[in-house]
């Protein structure tokens, strides 16, 4: 066990084109949005160098993220668009690190939620929260952090989370 007192994830780092890994594995989601009207794109920002990463994780983590996030925004149909999910993936060149940003049109999140988002409450139904603690596990591993950002307003809503990984290890 960690510190925190979440188990520690063995990573198996290797140098990785993020972004054509992150195409290729959300290949299927993709085709998924297709068939529900909604929008999903992966779109780099800039220049991304390889990043040392499990890929296998790091994919099922941003492809939890993409689910989600699709799970929540509207489907479209004849009459009307369906909502849209973009994951940005871009290097900050001062921070030393990779942004990967699954962003999308839902509801939001409410505010009182955010707190707990990634953690596990003891009480709760057993699945509930362990996709999303997995997540943060893996992250955590890869020696980074996650950021979230949610709107719920009537004319303001979506959520953005956000895994920044470092460059080196």
């Amino acid at each position: 066990m960690t510190d925190e007192g979440h188990k520690a994830i063995l990573v198996r780092f290797e140098a990785t084109d993020v972004a054509a890994l992150l195409r290729s594995s959300l290949a299927p989601l993709i085709e998924q949005a297709k068939e529900q009207q909604i929008e999903l794109r992966v779109e780099t920002l800039g220049s991304v160098p390889p990043l040392s990463v499990d890929n296998e994780k790091l994919a099922w983590g941003v492809a939890t993220l993409v689910g989600n996030a699709l799970r929540y925004v509207r489907r479209g149909n004849a009459t009307r668009a369906g909502g849209s999910v973009l994951v940005h993936i871009e290097h900050d060149e001062d921070a030393k690190e990779v942004a990967i940003a699954v962003q999308d049109d839902g509801p939001g999140i409410p505010k009182e939620k955010l707190p707990y988002l990634f953690e596990r409450r003891s009480g709760a139904p057993h699945v509930e929260g362990l996709a999303l603690s997995l997540v943060r596990d893996i992250v955590n591993a890869h020696g980074g952090r996650i950021e979230v950002e949610s709107r719920t307003g009537t004319d303001e809503h979506g959520t953005s989370i956000t895994i920044r990984i470092p460059l080196r290890r």
